[in-house]
């Protein structure tokens, strides 16, 4: 856990089982996402898991359950780009037990013109009964010919 910050809002906290439970939940549904394994992503989130993306990017929206996260997972190489790395920088537990952010180095290419693009991502893990129920993305700096309009 060296990469697991503490958030500073409320100054320190004390680690709960239901932080541990949540953020083993989360690492075990990211190690399922990218090896295809959906039947695992199915265990570890609510039914009416959320994944809520900036409205500006081409799959913008809210995507509902697991079958509507997998439709933007799909949907993103085909509209805006092919991500060729992922790598978690810090993971930032709160007291908050059932909330965790996590910041995101993303390197990818870009379908309409083939560049590559680098970009910091933060992802907000929602968890209910220690499943998630809502991921949501917010990235900075989406570059301007890349928003949707």
């Amino acid at each position: 856990m060296n990469d697991v910050m503490l958030s500073q809002g409320n100054g320190l906290f004390e680690w709960t089982d239901e932080h541990r439970k949540n953020l083993e939940c989360k690492q075990k549904f990211v190690s399922a996402l990218f090896v295809g394994d959906w039947e695992e992503m199915a265990r570890l989130v609510t039914d009416d898991v959320e994944l809520r993306e900036p409205d500006s990017l081409p799959f913008g929206g809210i995507y509902k359950g697991l079958e509507g996260f997998r439709e933007c997972w799909d949907k993103i190489p085909q509209v805006s780009h092919k991500t060729t790395s992922i790598e978690t920088l810090h993971t930032f537990m709160t007291a908050d037990p059932n909330h965790l952010w996590v910041e995101l180095d993303c390197k990818m290419i870009r379908n309409d013109n083939g560049r590559s693009m680098d970009q910091i991502v933060m992802e907000k893990f929602e968890f209910r009964d220690n499943r998630i129920s809502a991921i949501i993305l917010h990235w900075y700096d989406i570059p301007r010919d890349l928003r949707k309009g």
